[in-house]
């Protein structure tokens, strides 16, 4: 018997209990959520099994959640990281994509093209500098906005320097994109004009 090991039996037995199925990057899993303390966020506590990471993506009560804290290693038999709400939803427009299949008698070139679904983006909007726990935050300009959202090759590709989006009813241009947190993108975004 070694007493530095964890039993995970306690904990399955609560997860088979409590635990609640949600959504982890849209795969179902068994997870106890918990409150954080209460503040400007809608952040929560998720426990697993099975690991999880930031920048996993978390739909739990029809709500999506954005893990932003580090989970590398079990705590005491489970993992267990702090997620937070996104608040608002960006759409990318799906692109229309042709090629040319033919020319016609006329030797002009004939086209198929194809247009791909649009895909919307959860995201954490905020006008304060990414921080998970500090009690001063660094404001950003007035004329600016911090949007966090999962790093995946679909966002790397879609949200670069002087890319466009519309979010809360105007048009906002990435000024900066910061890759510093593993699983995270996080865009500093200005008003676009």
């Amino acid at each position: 018997m070694n007493p530095f090991t964890f039993d995970t039996s306690d904990f399955q037995f609560l997860l088979d209990s409590i635990g609640e199925t949600v959504k982890i990057n849209d795969v179902e899993q068994k997870a106890i959520i918990t409150n954080a303390k209460i503040g400007d966020y809608e952040d929560r506590y998720i426990h697993t099994l099975q690991p999880i990471q930031r920048g996993n993506l978390i739909e739990y009560n029809r709500e999506q959640y954005l893990v932003i804290s580090e989970t590398v290693t079990q705590r005491y038999g489970k993992y267990k990281a702090l997620m937070r709400h996104c608040n608002y939803t960006i759409v990318v427009a799906g692109e229309k994509v042709c090629k040319i299949v033919g020319h016609n008698d006329f030797g002009e070139p004939i086209e198929e093209c194809h247009s791909f679904k649009s895909i919307s983006v959860p995201v954490i909007v905020d006008k304060y500098a990414f921080k998970v726990d500090d009690p001063a935050p660094i404001r950003v300009p007035d004329q600016q906005i911090i949007v966090t959202m999962q790093e995946n090759e679909t966002n790397k590709s879609k949200f670069t320097v002087n890319t466009k989006f519309d979010v809360m009813g105007q048009t906002w241009k990435v000024i900066d994109v910061d890759k510093t947190r593993t699983g995270l993108l996080i865009l500093t975004c200005e008003l676009g004009i």
